[in-house]
C-alpha cells in the first residue's frame, strides 16, 4: 500500500534545512497534497532518505522517512527527545499510546512541564488532523464492495455450523467472525487497496465497521430474549426479509445503552462514591508493616499501570519507577497492595507514590473510575455493538502470599 521512493540529495538538503517554526499548513500541502495539475504528490510520507548520525537525536546512522522526520522535528517535545532519543517508529495507535506514556512519566517526574505536554498535544493534533483531509486514505469503493471468496467461506460456515447459530452459540459466532475478518484483511493486503490503511493505524475497529457494512452483521443481543441472534446478511448486499428485524435491534440496543444504561452507570458511581469517600491515604513513609502481598506478573504493555508501587526484592521493598521496572517486566513479583492495609488510611508503602505525585488523599473518590469506564462503554455502544470474549482467571487478581 505504500508508494514510496528514496528521495534526491537536494531534496534531502531541503529537508533537513527546514525549522520548527519552518512547518506550516501550507507547507505540507506543497509536500503532500495532490493538486489538479499534478499526477502525483512532491513527497509521500513513506519517502525514504538516511539521517546521518547525530543529526537529529540519533546516535546511529538511521533510514528513516519524511513523515517520521517531521513528527520528531515538529511534535515532539526536545526534553522527550533528549531521554529518548529520535522516534523511528510508525506512528499507529500503539506506539502512540507508549509514547505518551513515557510522557506522562517525566511529567510525573517533572522532567517536562505541563506546557510541554500541551503543546505536545497541539502540535501533534495541529499537524495530523490538518493533513488528514489530503493525506489519509478513506473507505473506497472497491473498500466496500463484498469480496466473493470472504462470501463464499461465510456461506460455507454458516451451512456447517447452523445448529449452533440457531441457538445463539456466542462461541461459534466469535470463531466464524474472526476467520472471515483474517481473511478479508488478507485480500484487501495482497489487493494493494489503500482504503485499509483507515483502519491499519489502529484507531478504526475493522471488526465492527467492514464487517457490518461488507461481511454480515454476526451477533446481536436481543433485547427481549436476551439471547444473541447471529445474523449474516449485510448493509452492503442487502439485508434478509428474515434478518431485518434483528437489524433493527441494533439501533434499539445502541439508543438504550446510551440513554439507560448510561443512568444506571450514573447511579453505581454515586454508590460507590458514598461507600469509599472515607478511604483516604496516609502521608508518605508511612507503614503498615503488613506480611500480605498480591503475587502478580508485569505485563509489557501495561507495566505504566505498575510505576511507583512497592514490590519485594530479597526481603526489601523497591519502588518502581521509569529507570528500574523493564527489570520486573513479564516477571512475577510481590507487590504491596491496599487491598492488604492494616492502617485506618492506606499507608504509603501499600498504596505506592502515584497519588502523592498527583497531590491526592481522597483515593477511595478515585473508585468511580469503574463506573466511570462502564458508562464510557455504553456510550460507545451507539457505534459499536461487536460482542467480545476474553478469558480471565480470577487468582490471578487475588492471589496472595
Amino acid at each position: 500500500m505504500e508508494h514510496k521512493r528514496e528521495i534526491t540529495a537536494q531534496e534531502l538538503r531541503e529537508l533537513l534545512a527546514l525549522k520548527k517554526e519552518d512547518i506550516t499548513m501550507q507547507l505540507l500541502r506543497d509536500y503532500f497534497a495532490v493538486k489538479k495539475s499534478q499526477k502525483s504528490a512532491k513527497f509521500n510520507t513513506n519517502d525514504t532518505f538516511v539521517l546521518r548520525k547525530g543529526h537529529y537525536y540519533n546516535s546511529e546512522e538511521i533510514k528513516t522517512t519524511i513523515g517520521r522526520y517531521l513528527i520528531n522535528l515538529f511534535v515532539l517535545p526536545d526534553k522527550y527527545l533528549e531521554k529518548f532519543g529520535y522516534q523511528n517508529k510508525v506512528m499507529n495507535s500503539d506506539n502512540i499510546g507508549a509514547l505518551e506514556n513515557e510522557l506522562s512519566v517525566m511529567l510525573l517526574n517533572d522532567q517536562i512541564t505541563s506546557q510541554d505536554y500541551a503543546e505536545y498535544l497541539d502540535n501533534g493534533e495541529w499537524m495530523t488532523l490538518g493533513t488528514s483531509y489530503f493525506l489519509v486514505p478513506t473507505m473506497d469503493y472497491d473498500m466496500n464492495i463484498p469480496i466473493p471468496e470472504v462470501i463464499k467461506r461465510r456461506d460455507e460456515l454458516f451451512e456447517q455450523y447452523a445448529k449452533e447459530i440457531a441457538e445463539g452459540d456466542q462461541n461459534v459466532s466469535s470463531k466464524i467472525e474472526k476467520e472471515l475478518l483474517d481473511l478479508s484483511k488478507n485480500l484487501i493486503k495482497l489487493k494493494g487497496n489503500e482504503g485499509y490503511d483507515f483502519f491499519e493505524s489502529g484507531e478504526f475497529n475493522f471488526g465492527n465497521n467492514y464487517k457490518k457494512t461488507s461481511i454480515m452483521a454476526g451477533a446481536v443481543e436481543n433485547p427481549y430474549t436476551k439471547k444473541l441472534d447471529i445474523l449474516k446478511s449485510n448493509y452492503i448486499t442487502g439485508i434478509s426479509k428474515k434478518e431485518f428485524p434483528y437489524f433493527a435491534n441494533i439501533t434499539v440496543i445502541g439508543g438504550y445503552s446510551r440513554g439507560v444504561e448510561t443512568q444506571t452507570a450514573g447511579y453505581e458511581t454515586k454508590k460507590i462514591n458514598n461507600a469509599m469517600q472515607t478511604v483516604m491515604l496516609d502521608d508518605r513513609e508511612t507503614d503498615c508493616g503488613t506480611n500480605q502481598y498480591l503475587k502478580i506478573t508485569i505485563p509489557a504493555g501495561m507495566k505504566t499501570m505498575f510505576i511507583y508501587r512497592n514490590i519485594l526484592v530479597n526481603g526489601k521493598l523497591v519502588m518502581l519507577d521509569d529507570t528500574n521496572i523493564d527489570k520486573y517486566v513479564g516477571k512475577e513479583v510481590l507487590m504491596r497492595s491496599p487491598m492488604f492495609c492494616t492502617s485506618d488510611k492506606i499507608c504509603h508503602k501499600c498504596a505506592g507514590d502515584l497519588f502523592h505525585k498527583l497531590g491526592m488523599t481522597n483515593a477511595g473518590l478515585l473508585g468511580s473510575t469503574m463506573s466511570g469506564s462502564l458508562m464510557n462503554l455504553s456510550m460507545k455502544k451507539f457505534h459499536d455493538t461487536t460482542i467480545r470474549f476474553a478469558k480471565i482467571k480470577a487468582e490471578d487478581y487475588i492471589t496472595k502470599k
